[in-house]
């Protein structure tokens, strides 16, 4: 098995955890303690921003996944359809990369994305959705570089190891911030034309075929999704789109 260090208990991780003074610090902690499970690849995901802590959505925040998927993964833009973050948005606990394709019919790019991380030696893929305060999304996606004996199937201790990893993570983010973040309650009501709007959006037409729907100019479709990202405190539109699926405002 890969990295196994069998002296962390639990109740260990948790005073490491808790004692962690910086991300970085608490991230070592984590991934030490999940490579005991035999998975050694870690990658923390924003799926939204975390306005609360000051920090952006994005992927790849913290990782130490092999340098040169990265390198690729990003360059052809592939956490834009990445199945293993878009199967997240319905799930509530941690689940296998594998089931992924039984569930959800994917397109040959998205088969493709699972196939290329899997010959990048990211085996045994694992993700653990996670939820925060104002519909914040995130998500932990931990994977073995080696094929076989290498996970030991641990989904609960994993689920509970990384929803730890969250609320300390958050906690940290919170004492950077302290001081100089004033976080505002958002009123998510959206008008029916803004959820026209965004509804078409999310099914990956352009402004000015939302408009030729719709029957509106490409200046009021952009002058609709100006009012959507600020009442749904975000500042692109796949943000807009993934929180409004999480609330509900719009549906698939």
């Amino acid at each position: 098995m890969v990295g196994i260090d069998t002296s962390i208990s639990f109740e260990s991780y948790l005073d490491r955890a808790n004692a962690a003074q910086t991300k970085e610090d608490l991230f070592q902690v984590y991934s030490r303690t999940v490579a005991q499970h035999g998975l050694n690849r870690v990658l923390l995901c924003l799926a939204t921003d975390h306005q609360d802590i000051g920090e952006s959505a994005g992927m790849g925040f913290m990782h130490n996944y092999p340098g040169d998927w990265m390198k690729y993964y990003f360059e052809k833009g592939l956490e834009k359809i990445d199945p293993v973050m878009i199967y997240s948005l319905s799930q509530a606990g941690s689940y296998m990369w594998d089931e992924i394709p039984r569930k959800m019919k994917l397109t040959k790019k998205q088969q493709g994305c699972l196939n290329m991380g899997e010959e990048a030696g990211l085996h045994n893929g694992i993700c653990t959705p996670l939820r925060g305060p104002n519909h914040a999304i995130a998500g932990l996606s931990l994977a073995s570089s080696e094929k076989t004996d290498s996970f030991d199937g641990n989904t609960d201790m994993i689920t509970a190891y990384s929803n730890h990893f969250y609320l300390a993570y958050r906690r940290l983010g919170e004492k950077e911030t302290a001081g100089t973040i004033t976080e505002k309650v958002l009123n998510y009501a959206l008008t029916p034309k803004e959820t026209d709007v965004l509804s078409w959006v999310a099914r990956g037409k352009s402004y000015p075929d939302v408009g030729t729907i719709l029957t509106m100019s490409d200046h009021t479709v952009k002058f609709h999704m100006k009012n959507i990202f600020r009442k749904l405190g975000v500042r692109d539109q796949t943000n807009a789109v993934v929180r409004a699926l999480y609330f509900g405002l719009i549906h698939p």
